[in-house]
Parts: structure tokens; sequence; C-alpha cells
């Protein structure tokens, strides 16, 4: 019997994934929405745990069902295998990117600094960004 229907929101990373022959292909790696507007634009999945493959995208026009502990797609086996593998979005401007000073100049935005300098990024673009000018 299969469990009760549940919505988008109730997806949780590690529930299994079911294509529409009802072999498991992976869980769920990631859920894609937007909570506030209440927009279920479809999940990752993925092996299991596994670092050596890649993450695979189902937007949620190809998911099926999604049921207490599971989620099952409209996609068939062969489908299923020609998943693209998953990308990460860029989620900020470039310019954001910028330390405070530069971004604030003319023309541009001022806003928070989106990494600390404990993170590795942020410990590192403001070097590269010395390094550029004195190149130029």
């Amino acid at each position: 019997m299969a469990a009760d229907p549940v919505a988008w929101r109730a997806i949780e990373q590690g529930w299994p994934v079911f294509d529409a022959a009802g072999n498991e292909i992976g869980k769920v790696d990631r859920i894609a929405g937007d909570l506030n507007a209440d927009i279920f634009d479809g999940i990752t999945i993925g092996d299991g745990g596994t670092v050596l493959t890649r993450s695979r995208y189902v937007p949620a026009e190809q998911v099926g069902a999604i049921r207490e502990g599971e989620v099952v797609l409209l996609l068939g086996p062969d489908e299923v295998a020609s998943l693209e593998s998953f990308k990460e979005p860029v989620s900020k401007p470039l310019d954001s990117l910028l330390p405070e000073p530069e971004r604030s100049g003319p023309g541009r935005a001022s806003g928070r600094r989106p990494f600390g300098l404990g993170s590795p990024l942020g410990g590192m673009l403001p070097g590269m960004l010395r390094a550029r000018r004195r190149e130029e």
C-alpha cells in the first residue's frame, strides 16, 4: 500500500526517488523552490552520499508523486539516464564579490560584503583584485 501524498515542502533530503517503472534511482539531494511564494521548482537526485557522482536535476514537471518518505518521477529508466548533471546557479552578481569600497564607488550599488575574511573566497578576493590592478 502506497504512503499518503504530501506537499513538496515535506520532502526531505535522503528520501528515495523512483522512476516511473518503480526502480529506485537515487536519493533526494536538494529541494529547489520558493517557500514564501509556495513554488516548487524541482529536486536534485544523488546516490545517497558518494561524493564521486554528480547530482542530477529533475524539474517539478517531471515529479509524478510526492508521498511520505518517497518521490516518484514521471520519467522512465531511459529518460532518467539522460538527465543532466545539476549545475549550481550563481546566486549573486559578480559585482557583489568586490570589496566594499570598490562596490560603493560611482555607478555601483552599496551593500553587505557577501564573504567574511574567514571564508576561503573572502580571503582570496581582495589580494586577487589588488594584483590585477597592479598588472593594468
